[in-house]
C-alpha cells in the first residue's frame, strides 16, 4: 500500500496525471471532431485533410525543436531560482519565434501552388490556410515551452482542455457552413489562438520581470546543443508523418483517405502516452541540474509509457471492427481491420523511441541525431521502395523502429548502465 501511494505521489506520475486528464479530455473533444469529419466529409475531403494535417505536422517540427531547446535552458534557470533569468530568456525567444513565425507564413504561402500540385490537391486556398495555421502554432509554442519549463502541468492541462473546445465547435460549425475539408484546417487556427491568449494567465509574473536584469546568453553552449537537438526532433517526428505523406502520394485518394484513417486510430495510443514523456523531459533536467538521482525516473517512464500501449494494441487486435465503428463510424473503412493490429505495434514501439530520445536530449546527449537521421531517411527510402500495399508501408515503419530502439537502448546501456 505504501509503495502505491508513493508512487501515485512521484512527480512524474502526478505531472503525468495532470497532462493525461487535460490530454484525454482534449483527445476525446478531437475524436469526437474527427468523427464527425469522418461521417460528413467524402472520403476524398478526409483524405486531404488528413495529407495536409500531415504537412502541418512536419511544419511543427521545428517549433517541437526549438521548444526542446527552450525548455532545456528555462528549466535549469527556474531549477536554480533564476526567475529574472527566465523572464530576460522568455521575451529573447519571443523575438525569435515572432520572426520565425512571419518567415515561415511566407515561406508555406510560397509553396502553396507546388504543393497543392504534389498532393493532387485542386484548390490553391488550402496552402494559404496551412500558412495562417503552421504560423500560430510557433507563436503558441512558446508560451506552452515556458509553461513546461516551470512545471505548470495543471494549467497545460486546462489549455489543452480549453483549446480542445474551441476546435470541435469551430470544426463543426465550419462542416454545416460548407467549408469541407477547410473545416478541420480552421479548427486547429482557432484552437492555437485561442490557447495562445490563455496561456499568458500564469506568465503574467514572467512578463512583470522584463526589466530586472539583463541576461548574458550562453551563445556556444545554445548552439553547441540546438542544432543537433533540432534534427533530432525533426527527423523523429517525421516517422508519424512522412507515411501518410508517401501513402497520399502513391495511392489514389480514397486508399489515401483509408490510411489516414488508419494512422488517426494507430496514434491514438502516442496521445495516450504523450504526457509522460513531457513531463520526464523538465523533472530530468531539473534532476540533472540539482545532481538528484534521475535513472529510475527514465525507467519508470519507460514502463508508464509501454504499459498502457501495449493493451491499447491487444485491443486493436482483439477488437478491430469495434474499433474501427468507433473512430470512423464503419463503412468501407472496416476494411483497415487487418492492419489496425500492427498499425498498433508500431506506434507503440515508436512510443518508447520518444521517451528514449527525451531522455538523451535532456543529458545533452546529442551524438543519438545520427541514429534517429539514419532511420529516418532508411523509412521514406524505404516505402519509396516498397508501397504495393498498407502492409508494406507498416512493417517498413515496424521494422526501421524495432531497430532505432534496440539501439538507442543499446547505447544507453553501455553510456549509463543499469
Amino acid at each position: 500500500m505504501g509503495f502505491i501511494k508513493r508512487i501515485i505521489a512521484h512527480e512524474l506520475v502526478s505531472g503525468s496525471f495532470y497532462l493525461f486528464l487535460g490530454s484525454i479530455f482534449a483527445n476525446i473533444l478531437a475524436f469526437l471532431l474527427n468523427l464527425f469529419l469522418a461521417r460528413n466529409l467524402s472520403y476524398v475531403d478526409y483524405g486531404i485533410f488528413a495529407s495536409l494535417l500531415s504537412v502541418i505536422t512536419l511544419a511543427y517540427i521545428p517549433a517541437g525543436s526549438i521548444n526542446t531547446i527552450i525548455v532545456k535552458f528555462a528549466t535549469k534557470y527556474y531549477s536554480q531560482n533564476e526567475m529574472d533569468k527566465v523572464s530576460s530568456f522568455y521575451f529573447l525567444s519571443a523575438k525569435f519565434i515572432l520572426f520565425l513565425a512571419f518567415a515561415l507564413f511566407l515561406f508555406f504561402l510560397i509553396l502553396s501552388a507546388p504543393l497543392s500540385a504534389f498532393l493532387r490537391l485542386n484548390n490553391i486556398w488550402y496552402g494559404v490556410v496551412v500558412s495562417l495555421v503552421i504560423s500560430i502554432y510557433y507563436l503558441n509554442s512558446l508560451n506552452v515551452a515556458f509553461l513546461q519549463s516551470l512545471l505548470k502541468f495543471p494549467f497545460i492541462s486546462f489549455l489543452n482542455t480549453v483549446g480542445g473546445v474551441i476546435k470541435l465547435i469551430v470544426g463543426i460549425l465550419f462542416v454545416f457552413a460548407g467549408f469541407k475539408a477547410f473545416s478541420g484546417l480552421w479548427s486547429i487556427f482557432f484552437m492555437t489562438l485561442g490557447s495562445f491568449f490563455v496561456a499568458f494567465i500564469p506568465l503574467r509574473g514572467i512578463l512583470s520581470q522584463r526589466n530586472i536584469k539583463k541576461i548574458s546568453i550562453p551563445t556556444k553552449e545554445i548552439m553547441r546543443y540546438s542544432i543537433p537537438a533540432f534534427f533530432t526532433v525533426l527527423f523523429l517526428t517525421s516517422f508519424t508523418s512522412m507515411d501518410v505523406i508517401l501513402v497520399k502520394h502513391f495511392f489514389d485518394s480514397h486508399q489515401a483517405g483509408f490510411y489516414a484513417g488508419l494512422s488517426l486510430m494507430g496514434k491514438v495510443i502516442f496521445y495516450f502516452t504523450f504526457p509522460i514523456p513531457m513531463v520526464m523531459f523538465p523533472l530530468l533536467i531539473k534532476r540533472h541540474t540539482l545532481g538528484q538521482a534521475y535513472k529510475k525516473l527514465f525507467y519508470l517512464a519507460l514502463f508508464l509509457v509501454f504499459i498502457p500501449a501495449i493493451l491499447i494494441t491487444g485491443f486493436y487486435y482483439l477488437f478491430p471492427q469495434t474499433t474501427i465503428n468507433l473512430f470512423l463510424g464503419g463503412r468501407d473503412y472496416l476494411m483497415l481491420s487487418k492492419y489496425l493490429g500492427i498499425f498498433g505495434l508500431y506506434v507503440t514501439i515508436f512510443s518508447l523511441v520518444n521517451v528514449c530520445v527525451n531522455f538523451f536530449l535532456s543529458f545533452n546527449e546529442t551524438k543519438i541525431v545520427y541514429f534517429v537521421i539514419i532511420a529516418a531517411v532508411f523509412q521514406i527510402v524505404l516505402i519509396y521502395l516498397f508501397h504495393a500495399d498498407f502492409n508494406q508501408v507498416i512493417y517498413v515503419s515496424i521494422t526501421v523502429a524495432t531497430i532505432l530502439l534496440a539501439t538507442l537502448l543499446t547505447y544507453y546501456f553501455k553510456k549509463f548502465n543499469l
